[in-house]
């Protein structure tokens, strides 16, 4: 009976920590090179606009129930509290979305910035010569 319960346990927390790395914002695409930010950044800006436009259509909708809610009936609050947590998840998604467009923003300008210092330093070493 414990090595039964111990296996219970075991598979929820298994399936609870699959679900957590599963929950992480969505991979690049394998047709864009991980190490040309400005591609990434690029890729995380339209999954940005996607969001964006899925929060204010649920916005708009949640304003539409609020001026109206006696035109809904009684699905009326599972319908509120529907678009208040998808409100709540777009939100949240576009918030890191966001966060990964400015990270790879500044990995591309240092990623530049590196690339210019290099060419300086061919251009002094010929100088030298």
């Amino acid at each position: 009976m414990k090595a039964l319960k111990l296996k219970v346990i075991a598979s929820l927390l298994f399936g609870l920590s699959a679900a957590a790395v599963l929950a992480e914002a969505p991979a690049v695409p394998s047709n864009i090179n991980p190490d040309d930010h400005a591609a990434v950044a690029n890729y995380y800006e339209s999954l940005a606009k996607t969001v964006s436009e899925k929060l204010e259509a649920s916005q708009h909708e949640l304003d539409e129930y609020e001026a109206h809610p006696y035109t809904y009936g009684r699905q009326g609050q599972d319908l509120n509290s529907h678009l208040h947590a998808n409100i709540r998840e777009y939100k949240e998604e576009l918030a890191e979305d966001l966060e990964q467009v400015e990270l790879h923003k500044k990995m591309s300008a240092t990623d530049q910035d590196r690339q210019f210092n290099k060419a300086k330093i061919k251009l002094d070493e010929s100088a030298v010569q």
